[in-house]
């Protein structure tokens, strides 16, 4: 287990591994509080990796500024080999990453006086310039990939909670991501239909190659389809593990007192 994690470093003797998403030192205060103390995170390309933690201990904001939805006092980023933000000021190069990174947020944010289709169409339409048709064929193939084919011309109102989070899901899906960052998507859904979302997730990641990274309270999707589990604390990454090292192997005694409160299996 890493306890101290240095990202995207090899063993000597070894080939250096290529990060998807690389950030080096994000720092970021709300109200004098550090909630981003110098954090060093990467994502590899078809990886999911699971961010639990303490509520107010930094796991959303990071996600946040990824996306470009938070701006950092401090810190550079690099996506797929590119770097957009440096200092914590976005390049001249954001936009190039801005295109391969999707988000999907706990309240889904679907305009509810538009029907599922048109959900999914907007942005490419007007940010891609997408035809008509080229927009409506990508989102039929994004909502089969989500088991929501049927439901196209169906409103958002009309939809369950789970069924608005896979149409969530599919309109993230429209940008032709390559991360997928996941903020809470489960925590307002009953057991069962979470983990049929969460399913979808990882059938995304099996089949499509797709990284995601998702913070949640879900140990169980944590321990059994994780690649990494990251444990936040105070605004850092106190540890970077293998689901089974943080969950059954833990030395680090906060991180121990975590699990044992949630009660992993």
């Amino acid at each position: 287990m890493n306890l101290a994690p240095n990202l995207g470093t090899a063993e000597p003797g070894t080939p250096a591994t290529t990060s998807l998403v690389s950030a080096v030192n994000l720092a970021k205060q709300f109200h004098g509080r550090k909630v981003l103390d110098g954090v060093d995170f990467d994502v590899a390309a078809g990886e999911v990796s699971v961010i639990i933690g303490k509520s107010g201990s930094g796991k959303s904001t990071l996600l946040r500024v990824i996306a470009g939805l938070e701006d950092p006092e401090e810190g550079d980023v690099t996506i797929d080999g590119v770097l957009v933000r440096s200092g914590g000021a976005r390049t001249a190069d954001w936009n190039h990453g801005a295109a391969k990174v999707g988000m999907v947020f706990q309240s889904y944010n679907l305009w509810p006086h538009m029907n599922v289709l048109d959900n999914l169409i907007l942005a490419p339409r007007k940010i891609l310039g997408l035809s008509a048709g080229e927009a409506e064929a990508r989102a039929e193939k994004a909502l089969a990939e989500v088991g929501m084919a049927e439901h196209i011309r169906s409103r958002s109102t009309q939809l369950s909670g789970g069924e608005r989070q896979r149409v969530a899901i599919a309109r993230a899906l429209m940008m032709r991501p390559q991360v997928l960052l996941c903020d809470e998507i489960t925590s307002a859904l009953d057991p069962p239909v979470a983990a049929e979302v969460l399913g979808v997730l990882a059938r995304l990641k099996q089949e499509e190659g797709l990284a995601v990274v998702l913070v949640t309270h879900d140990m169980a999707f944590a321990s059994k389809a994780a690649d990494r589990v990251i444990f936040f604390s105070n605004g850092r990454i106190a540890v970077d593990a293998t689901p089974d090292e943080a969950f059954h192997h833990c030395e680090n005694a906060e991180l121990k007192a975590f699990v044992d409160a949630v009660r992993i299996d």
